[in-house]
């Protein structure tokens, strides 16, 4: 599971989650995305990755 480093609000019902994701930062590209299950059994939810830091090892997703 990977640790959520920052999250804010961008609108209303609109977020910005920043997760440490080195493994991830390191492969992504534009046009990637990432699955997302909030429990082990829950539904899986495909979320385009908004932006990547190869650097810091960070994955930026939006969401609604």
């Amino acid at each position: 599971m990977n640790k959520i480093l920052s999250q804010k609000r961008l609108a209303k019902d609109i977020y910005e989650l920043v997760l440490e994701a080195p493994r991830l930062a390191a492969k992504a590209q534009p046009g990637h995305f990432v699955v997302v299950m909030a429990e082990e059994t829950g539904e899986r939810v495909p979320l385009t990755i908004a932006d990547f830091d190869r650097a810091a090892g960070t994955v930026t997703l939006v969401l609604m």
